[in-house]
């Protein structure tokens, strides 16, 4: 395969990742705030242990989910990183 086909592939796949771990960070951090505006509006009752209970384990499937996807998408940028170099 041309090199420079192979350049341009691997760009778009850079560009595709770099969307992944943008939108994940985005996702999370909207979460933590609207986590943080419900808490100071006591929207989420902390009386009862129940909100304790769903509200942990709801983050810590969310946040959990967000951070393989930035973490995989990272891991894939600085390997076509690395193999641009390689090309050049």
């Amino acid at each position: 395969m041309n090199s420079e086909i192979r350049k341009n592939l691997l760009d778009l796949h850079f560009q595709k990742y770099l969307v992944i771990a943008s939108t994940s960070v985005i996702l999370g951090f909207t979460y933590l705030i609207g986590v943080g505006i419900a808490v100071i509006t006591n929207q989420i009752n902390f009386e009862e242990p129940l909100s304790w209970i769903i509200l942990a384990m709801l983050s810590m499937l969310f946040l959990s989910l967000i951070s393989v996807l930035f973490f995989r998408a990272a891991f894939h940028i600085k390997n076509i990183l690395r193999i641009i170099r390689e090309l050049n």
